[in-house]
């Protein structure tokens, strides 16, 4: 089991998407292209918010009033994408 100093030391070697990505558990995973963007807003886990087949958020498509992915949805292309830093 690792302490707390160890897990200091690992948290800094991480960017600011890793660290995030470590944090803040999504609801849900799935095989979207959306999940490699730097746009996607995902739905927290535990937040009782939103619909339950929304996956998350694209912060660039429709800003400020952000478009909702569901899990139903099959993106397979998005003028909207930039892969994660």
């Amino acid at each position: 089991m690792k302490t707390k100093q160890q897990e200091m030391e690992e948290a800094k070697k991480l960017n600011p998407v890793q660290f995030l990505a470590k944090v803040l558990e999504a609801e849900k995973h799935t095989d979207h292209i959306c999940w490699q963007c730097k746009y996607l807003k995902w739905v927290l886990k535990g937040s009782g918010f939103p619909p339950a087949d929304i996956i998350g958020w694209c912060k660039k498509i429709h800003w400020p009033h952000y478009w909702s992915i569901s899990e139903m949805d099959v993106i397979k292309k998005c003028y909207a994408f930039e892969p994660l830093a």
